[in-house]
């Protein structure tokens, strides 16, 4: 049991090229990720790693048809401002 623990930090970590290959492969766009450290001493290095990668369909509603209708306008009715006496 404890080996199934200590191999779950064991995966590879995709470099920011592999993920981006990845994501373009899906259609999506790869979000990126820029980590600084700051202590005391200084700020560190700015390091860019992968994020999730977007595909449009992440924008779905569930249950939306992909050629859905517009959506219907609102009715407004006009109002017209109060008469002024002269």
């Amino acid at each position: 049991m404890l080996g199934a623990f200590a191999l779950a930090g064991c995966t590879h970590e995709m470099t920011l090229a592999e993920a981006q290959a990845a994501c373009t492969k899906q259609g999506g766009l790869l979000m990126v990720v820029h980590e600084q450290k700051v202590t005391l001493a200084g700020v560190g290095p700015e390091v860019a790693k992968p994020g999730d990668c977007v595909s449009p369909t992440r924008f779905d509603k569930p249950g939306q048809a992909t050629s859905a209708a517009p959506a219907p306008t609102p009715n407004i009715v006009p109002t017209r401002p109060p008469a002024t006496a002269k």
